[in-house]
């Protein structure tokens, strides 16, 4: 089961080593200056925060570089109907392609209304349209957010959903949020401490915590939630490009059934620290076997011109 350190704000589960081969004496003083801040916080009620913003239009690539003709821009939604279309043929959900069109369009109009201009941490106008489209098809009652950063997800979410709809919002520490949703609730603890009631719900469960996501496809699978997106879904061969990887995520389990990796102990780096986990702490690693259908979002940078910010995947269960 994982650990949450509130105030180092990492996610530790007992798969790998988190890191802890990064030189000793970085860790310690790391640690002292976050005890000290943690101080400074109990005795004052109040922190002051000193930000350096660019100017509105250099923010990201999305909001300083796109078309703007017409013609194009229709052609391109054309394209990016069929990816989706295509994409959701796979499990098998009910939707016309009329319908999928109605929502590109409404996606692209969100989109370009968020107050969220930094994406560099988060989703982007790819894994956006796609959690947009999904949530419009589903048609959810209850929409479970574990990891929340900045908002961009929550805004989606928000604006995807009708106005019943039931938003629950976790996160370990909400210190980078910039947009909150009047429709969710937020929970500041993970949300095995007060897990939701999922009675007479349809829900999604969109899990971008840094979790194992074997942890949270146990809980799915525990409340019977069918449908799961899982951001960060990296495999073995790239999982080394993550700060803090979901070991293991929902790919590395297929992987690890299908018998593409024979060995005990993987290593890697990861900017520079050294990481090491251990295929035989992994518990339950069957649970994957209740997965009726697991597909990864199509890379859009063909149609969209904006590169893919994750490796994200839509779960649904048996």
């Amino acid at each position: 089961m994982a650990e949450f350190d509130s105030t180092r704000k990492k996610t530790y589960t007992p798969y790998w080593d988190q890191f802890s081969t990064t030189p000793k004496k970085y860790q310690k003083i790391s640690l002292f200056l976050r005890k000290i801040k943690k101080k400074i916080k109990d005795i004052f009620p109040f922190s002051l925060k000193i930000k350096v913003y660019k100017q509105k239009d250099d923010y990201d690539e999305m909001f300083s570089s796109y078309q703007t003709n017409k013609n194009i821009l229709s052609y391109r939604n054309s394209l990016l109907v069929e990816s989706v279309a295509e994409f959701l043929k796979y499990f098998k959900l009910k939707f016309s392609k009329k319908d999928i069109q109605v929502y590109v369009d409404q996606y692209c109009k969100v989109f370009a209304k968020t107050p969220i201009r930094d994406m560099n941490s988060g989703f982007g106008f790819n894994e956006g349209l796609f959690l947009f489209c999904i949530i419009k098809v589903i048609k959810p009652t209850l929409v479970i957010e574990s990891g929340v950063m900045k908002g961009f997800t929550t805004y989606l979410i928000n604006a995807a959903t009708d106005n019943d709809c039931v938003i629950n919002c976790y996160d370990i520490s909400f210190e980078n949020i910039q947009y909150k949703s009047n429709k969710a609730s937020y929970f500041q603890h993970d949300i095995n401490q007060n897990p939701p009631d999922l009675k007479n719900h349809k829900t999604l469960a969109f899990w971008d915590d840094h979790t194992s996501q074997l942890d949270r496809l146990n809980f799915s699978i525990q409340n019977h939630i069918k449908y799961n997106i899982f951001d960060d879904d990296l495999s073995f061969l790239n999982f080394h490009s993550d700060g803090w990887p979901p070991i293991p995520s929902i790919t590395m389990l297929h992987e690890i059934e299908k018998g593409k990796i024979n060995t005990n102990e993987v290593s890697w780096v990861s900017r520079g620290r050294k990481g090491k986990m251990w295929i035989s702490r992994i518990i339950n690693k069957k649970a994957v076997k209740h997965v009726k259908e697991h597909k990864k979002f199509k890379n859009l940078f063909p149609i969209t011109g904006y590169k893919s910010h994750s490796e994200c995947s839509f779960v649904t269960l048996k």
